[in-house]
């Protein structure tokens, strides 16, 4: 009975922590089980590009975007962090990472960067095809969820890019049952 109640508790607080964090919006336009195309309207996003695999890449990107939105800018200004932070392949053996800037945010009110490894970009209409799953982000998951979506589109003939992009929503200790992570191809209108 006492594990039923801790399972509960953990419930209720990872939903409030995981609730508690602005989302990069979106509108779904097709649904089907857990894959969705979406419409994504503008946003900003800083982006860095790190060299290495995946982990060790991403980490070291994730520390340099935490201190921009901590402070580390042209304005000394504090940014809130949203999700998801996402991930993709360079062409070159590295990994771009991004953080998405609040809704209210444009490229006018984005601080510019201190560190030049930072870009500020900003991403307008586009239409994705995405894939929600939980657990880790180990390889096996991700290969496995890039391998449905690859398949789903194919067989419903999308034209898409076939560079995947990885969308992590939850921070590292929130247990694997509770994490919403994404794979998503962007479809070619």
């Amino acid at each position: 009975m006492k594990q039923f109640w801790l399972v509960m508790v953990s419930m209720v607080w990872f939903s409030i922590v995981i609730m508690g964090v602005e989302e990069r919006p979106y509108k779904v336009i097709k649904q089907d089980g857990k894959i969705e195309i979406r419409d994504y309207q503008r946003v900003v996003s800083a982006e860095v590009t790190t060299m290495g695999d995946r982990g060790e890449a991403a980490s070291d990107a994730f520390r340099i975007l935490v201190r921009f939105i901590q402070g580390q800018n042209a304005t000394q200004t504090s940014i809130a962090m949203t999700a998801p932070v996402s991930q993709s392949r360079d062409d070159e053996q590295g990994w771009h990472v991004s953080f998405f800037m609040p809704k209210h945010m444009n490229l006018d009110t984005v601080p510019k960067p201190i560190d030049s490894r930072i870009r500020i970009k900003e991403l307008i209409d586009i239409q994705y095809a995405a894939i929600r799953f939980s657990g880790f982000s180990s390889r096996y998951n991700l290969d496995k969820h890039e391998k449905k979506l690859r398949d789903y589109l194919v067989n419903h003939e999308y034209n898409f890019l076939d560079k995947p992009t990885y969308a992590f929503y939850n921070p590292p200790y929130v247990p694997p049952f509770f994490r919403r992570n994404e794979i998503l191809f962007e479809i070619i209108k």
